[in-house]
């Protein structure tokens, strides 16, 4: 498909819609009467590039879908929905940032991730957290990832298990959850669905920005061109569905509305179109729904198929655009307060008006994700630009990626309850409709790129599956916490001392296949350890090297190779972190181990890799090296190495556990030498998660 691009900007003719803050609105529970009902019908949609009938169906490919719906929930962490799901990178990570998961705490001590039962505690209704742009740098501590008790409080170590949210770890066990999503930006939620829908915060300030906060809500502050400026200008149908409705009686307001989530308002653009005399560009605003004034409620808010009237009946007459992105009213939202079960039932209707129309649904690929992670805690180390790293840097602040989200691919070509460990953010929803349309976003930095994907390894085009997964009735959900939670106390956070880490139900689940092959290796030379990073995947790979002080992020791009010499004295402790647990750890001291050297590599090449450790004995005497296989669950092995000798061996981990390895070694009379290779062996096809690496190994 072709492309153009054309931004509409016009210097004159915006209009206000009472400068009305939604947030603040909704804070306050008040109470909105009397306001005028907008703007005319939308125009007919264009045909753009819809198949045509008489077209032959193909199969296998990317242009087998037709529709793309995209709807953004708020403000969740992947650890706190999602830590508890088996067979994903979860609170049974083995290759976390040492110590990560016990966060120190101001008031003494330190905190383990807690569970809140939601059968126990009214813990559907959660405080709001710090997200702000200093606060979650503040977490993100320079890369040291353990600020996050003194910067989000206490309870952004709170958790959910599947008792909790049956709904979502229900999605995931029918489609495809991918848990290296990040959320763009280390902030709030307009930044990051800028993102979403602009690829950019437009950080050099030229069209007025950046954006790292969240501005007035319907006042129109920016310039720059949004991704569906371009899909318009190229044709392509597309639709922001959003409630236009506001409350007239209290409590019912955060029911209706769009919460300030569409930040389509924040452009001059759009409020230009609005104006327009011409009915081609008004449509610009309209298909925005960005509109006039807001529609005095019709006193139906918790109605859900009211709410998504529009959505529904377009799914049901067959006249969905192409591109559709779904902005959900604050109570339906999942931000806290607002209920996850409350989310569920909304993500339900989504859901039920795709399935009710076959024709539909086996042409549509649903992404549901979340804007940020409000202040909970996640464990994963997200990928931060290098300093200096053109429009990745706001007044010397690395502008992301932020914290990990969930994100579920629903589609008939994304079931089966599969798991994509590939690394993407906001920007990858767009590069998935770059590939799909060919229409480009040009504000998107080479960096995100080169370190995210573009979520296309999510699906199995030759599969197509129509089957509807038998999903928890929300609507029973619903009622039943409406039941209970008037008799719940509020949540608290527990005693330090009665906490165990969580243990993740171990399970496996399919896992699609990566572009990742990275290695790392380290010498000890005199005073230097001599650190080699290299990148045998397809892909471009980052790597952040923790020694001392602020870790050091290393891109690489396929079949490059970098040196980072490390100077030691006495003891050393490096890491190496990367994408789907990849770790190296290199421990020791630097008169220590007697010669001994551990390097593992890959032979066999990209399609039937095997691991190839070496045992390098440079002293003057003979050693013993303890190899330790985590995943085997069997004693240590003892390998006698001669001096002046090298012991090889090459092992097929993709044979053994599924491409899956956490090798450790040891030398006898050094307690301080550690040389531990943990990862999976990728060979280009579908894999699974260990079994048991939820609970030990991954």
């Amino acid at each position: 498909m072709g492309s153009r691009f054309v931004g509409f900007y016009c210097a004159s003719g915006v209009i206000k819609s009472g400068d009305l803050n939604r947030r603040r609105f909704l804070a306050r529970g008040a109470a909105a009467a009397g306001i005028v009902a907008a703007g005319a019908a939308l125009a007919a949609l264009p045909d753009g590039l819809i198949h045509s009938i008489g077209e032959p169906r193909r199969r296998g490919r990317l242009d087998d879908v037709e529709h793309v719906v995209i709807l953004m929930q708020e403000n969740r962490s992947f650890d706190h929905y999602y830590g508890m799901l088996p067979g994903v990178r979860g609170f049974g990570d083995t290759t976390a940032l040492t110590g990560v998961f016990s966060q120190p705490n101001p008031k003494g001590g330190a905190l383990l991730p807690f569970h809140l039962d939601t059968l126990q505690v009214d813990a559907q209704r959660l405080i709001d957290l710090d997200h702000s742009w200093d606060g979650t740098h503040a977490a993100w501590a320079g890369g040291g990832y353990d600020g996050w008790i003194a910067a989000k409080t206490e309870f952004t170590m709170a958790h959910f298990a599947e008792s909790d949210i049956p709904f979502h770890h229900a999605l995931a066990d029918a489609f495809t959850i991918c848990d290296h999503y990040f959320c763009s930006l280390l902030g709030p939620t307009t930044p990051n669905r800028l993102h979403l829908f602009t690829g950019t915060i437009d950080p050099d300030g030229r069209a007025g920005g950046p954006a790292i906060g969240n501005p007035d809500d319907y006042k129109p502050v920016y310039r720059w061109t949004t991704y569906p400026e371009r899909l318009q200008a190229a044709g392509i149908t597309w639709q922001v569905y959003a409630n236009k409705e506001v409350g007239d009686r209290e409590g019912e307001d955060g029911y209706l509305g769009d919460y300030g989530d569409n930040p389509l308002w924040l452009f001059h653009a759009y409020h230009d179109a609005l104006t327009s005399s011409d009915p081609a560009h008004r449509q610009l605003a309209e298909r925005a729904s960005v509109h006039g004034d807001w529609q005095p409620s019709s006193g139906r808010g918790r109605d859900v198929n009211h709410v998504l009237s529009e959505f529904v009946a377009d799914c049901r007459a067959g006249t969905l655009p192409q591109v559709s992105w779904i902005v959900a009213p604050y109570a339906y939202c999942e931000h806290p307060r607002a209920r996850p079960v409350d989310g569920a039932r909304y993500v339900d209707t989504v859901l039920r008006a795709l399935f009710d129309n076959p024709a539909l649904w086996e042409s549509t690929v649903l992404f549901l994700n979340y804007d940020e992670n409000d202040g909970f805690f996640d464990h994963v180390l997200p990928p931060v630009a290098p300093p200096g790293t053109p429009l990745e840097y706001v007044g010397g602040r690395p502008i992301g990626l932020g914290p990990r989200v969930p994100m579920t691919v629903i589609s008939p070509w994304s079931r089966g309850g599969w798991v994509s460990s590939e690394v993407y953010d906001h920007t990858s929803v767009i590069r998935f409709l770059e590939r799909w349309t060919g229409v480009q976003e040009p504000n998107i930095s080479e960096w995100r790129r080169a370190v995210t994907g573009d979520l296309t390894r999510a699906f199995d085009f030759r599969e197509h599956t129509m089957t509807i997964p038998a999903l928890p009735d929300a609507a029973a959900m619903q009622r039943a916490v409406d039941q209970r939670q008037p008799n719940l106390p509020q949540p608290a956070v527990p005693d330090p001392s009665t906490l165990r880490m969580p243990e993740q139900p171990p399970g496996s689940r399919p896992a699609r296949p990566l572009p990742y092959q990275p290695l790392a290796n380290a010498v000890l030379n005199g005073g230097a350890l001599n650190l080699r990073l290299e990148n045998q995947g397809s892909r471009p790979v980052q790597l952040a090297v923790y020694s001392s002080g602020t870790p050091s992020s290393q891109l690489l791009n396929p079949a490059a190779t970098s040196a980072v010499p490390l100077t030691v004295s006495g003891s050393y402790d490096v890491s190496v972190h990367g994408p789907n647990g990849f770790l190296r750890q290199f421990r020791g001291v630097a008169t220590g181990a007697g010669g001994i050297e551990v390097t593992l590599s890959t032979a066999g090449g990209p399609t039937s890799p095997t691991l190839r450790w070496a045992i390098i004995n440079n002293g003057p005497s003979s050693a013993k090296v303890q190899l330790s296989d985590a995943l085997a669950g069997q004693p240590a092995r003892v390998i006698g190495v001669n001096a002046g000798e090298t012991h090889t061996e090459e092992w097929d981990a993709t044979a053994s556990a599924f491409g899956w390895y956490d090798l450790s070694f040891g030398v006898d009379g050094d307690p301080h030498f550690l040389r531990r290779f943990a990862g999976h062996l990728e060979n280009g096809k579908p894999s699974r998660t260990y079994p048991g690496i939820a609970a030990s190994a991954r």
